[in-house]
């Protein structure tokens, strides 16, 4: 497995990071052996959060024995201190942990303001990371030019966000911004929600634009064992890759619309 630099973080992550969505619709059992094979494999990057139904409690039980080779990154919703606290309780509770390495500052644009305020949830995050708690502190959204906006009050050492080859916003302004202020960057619905199955060329588009991390929900060890294995073999991708990769998301954009990142069938008006 390969690794970078998650930006001044300091932390070294795989380039496949395992997202917690999947492992809620499976049994606790089946759950724990497929975080297990990700971390046999090398993976070490783990999003979940207390909003996952039990994901992270079964990310919580897989990791008990192995807590020292994984880090933990966690969404925490801050528009108020009161959801904030809440958050983070339940995150630390459900993955039986008493440190959390990053914990994402989930906001919208609408509500910046008022998280960052006296009564906002920043201030438990700092806090929590004051008495060592958390470690770094990210942030994320579903718009990359709010992100963009958001890292240069210089609060967030990372961020996460949508990308892949068929949305692209992040490269307009937030990559660029966030490697030149060393903020890692790790990539959420890299494969648009399972409707990218080019997996291999996926990935590596995304690597190649200086992302630290792709994200991908996981919820089989056959995929765990998929996506390891990319991760395993980063490689530049050739001008006919590229040429393809264009094709095929203008291909894609006729037939889906794109939310958040993820990649949802057009309704067919009657």
């Amino acid at each position: 497995m390969e690794y970078r630099l998650l930006g001044k973080t300091g932390l070294k992550v795989s380039v496949v990071g395992f997202g917690g969505i999947p492992i809620a619709q499976i049994g606790e059992d089946e759950a724990v052996k497929v975080v297990e094979k990700a971390m046999d494999l090398g993976i070490n990057l783990f999003h979940t959060s207390p909003t996952y139904g039990d994901s992270a409690s079964k990310i919580g039980k897989a990791i008990r024995e192995r807590r020292d080779e994984c880090i933990l990154n966690v969404k925490v919703f801050g528009v108020s201190r009161r959801r904030a606290e809440k958050d983070l309780e339940a995150a630390l509770r459900m993955l039986q942990t008493d440190r959390i390495e990053i914990v994402q500052f989930r906001i919208t644009r609408e509500e910046f303001k008022r998280g960052l305020g006296k009564d906002g949830g920043l201030q438990v995050l700092l806090k929590a990371q004051e008495e060592g708690v958390i470690e770094h502190i990210g942030i994320t959204d579903h718009d990359p030019n709010f992100v963009a906006d958001a890292i240069e009050t210089g609060y967030f050492s990372n961020v996460l966000v949508p990308f892949n080859y068929v949305y692209d916003e992040a490269l307009r302004r937030l990559i660029p911004l966030a490697l030149k202020l060393g903020v890692g960057v790790a990539a959420m619905k890299p494969l648009g929600r399972g409707v990218l199955t080019n997996v291999s060329e996926a990935l590596n588009y995304i690597w190649e634009h200086g992302v630290s991390t792709a994200i991908v929900g996981m919820k089989s060890v056959r995929e765990v064992e998929e996506n390891a294995q990319v991760g395993m073999r980063v490689q530049p991708l050739t001008p006919k890759q590229k040429e393809t990769l264009r094709s095929l998301a203008e291909s894609l954009l006729r037939q889906y619309e794109v939310r958040s990142g993820a990649l949802e069938p057009k309704k067919v008006s009657k």
